[in-house]
């Protein structure tokens, strides 16, 4: 791929069916309530993409809403229908990850992925996913921030734009981004666990160091050890106590 291939050219978001790869199923809108919405909402085939110019309502994790400002930034949904037991259904968060992190990287040397969803540059959020499951759908939410300038203070975020200085084409970035997302997740659902997680590994900014991690009303001060083939981050209490989390926030301390 060429090196400006994602700067050059006119943008056209709405007609990236047309370089998306042909085992996708492309859905445009200029506004939703939430990409993630719609698609849990209906019966998408597997490998339905459905992006959002703006949303009205866009979700995060644990009930937070994700800024969903038009015309800057990417947000899109991937429907997926897993054959694995459903223990091994939180991996697919981490392949997601990994799809984005191989694909962006190359240009934000200093982006990395933090347990279970976060992409970060510099502990700044650069994106999110969001993972939900309804009966034996899964829907993968994505949310990149590519060409916003400016942020509130609280949201410690950032974008492609302030750390490259470029504007981003986000029709070839999707057209990038969701295949990718759909071959990892087909590694996963197949068992390339130790891939997938390897790759995890080294986007990784959390394994190794020392973390507090919220559990419900619990808080476990550890250290991150490693995650799993369930999609789970492994951390060692202070008093040696090891822990299998599922689900949770974590910070470095």
């Amino acid at each position: 791929m060429d090196r400006d291939y994602f700067f050059f050219g006119q943008e056209s978001l709405e007609e990236t069916n047309k370089i998306l790869s042909p085992e996708l199923n492309f859905h445009w809108f200029p506004r939703l309530t939430s990409t993630n919405a719609l698609a849990q909402a209906e019966p998408w085939p597997q490998g339905t993409v459905i992006v959002a110019d703006g949303q009205d309502r866009g979700r995060g994790r644990l009930g937070r809403v994700w800024q969903s400002p038009p015309g800057l930034n990417l947000y899109f949904s991937l429907v997926y229908y897993p054959s694995l037991p459903r223990h091994y259904w939180g991996g697919f968060s981490l392949a997601a990850g990994v799809a984005i992190g191989m694909v962006l990287r190359p240009f934000v040397p200093g982006m990395g992925l933090k347990w279970p969803n976060d992409l970060l540059v510099s502990g700044e959020k650069l994106g999110g996913i969001l993972l939900e499951a309804s009966g034996k759908k899964l829907v993968a939410g994505i949310g990149i921030n590519v060409n916003q300038h400016s942020f509130p203070p609280e949201l410690n975020a950032t974008s492609l734009k302030l750390h490259t200085a470029k504007n981003w084409r986000r029709d070839r970035l999707l057209a990038s981004l969701a295949p990718g997302i759909l071959e990892s997740l087909n590694l996963w659902n197949r068992g390339g666990f130790d891939q997938v997680l390897n790759q995890w590994r080294q986007l990784d900014i959390v394994l190794g160091k020392d973390v507090s991690a919220t559990r419900g009303g619990e808080v476990i001060k550890g250290r991150a050890l490693d995650v799993g083939a369930g999609g789970e981050l492994l951390v060692e209490d202070e008093g040696g106590v090891h822990y299998a989390l599922h689900s949770g926030e974590v910070t470095l301390r």
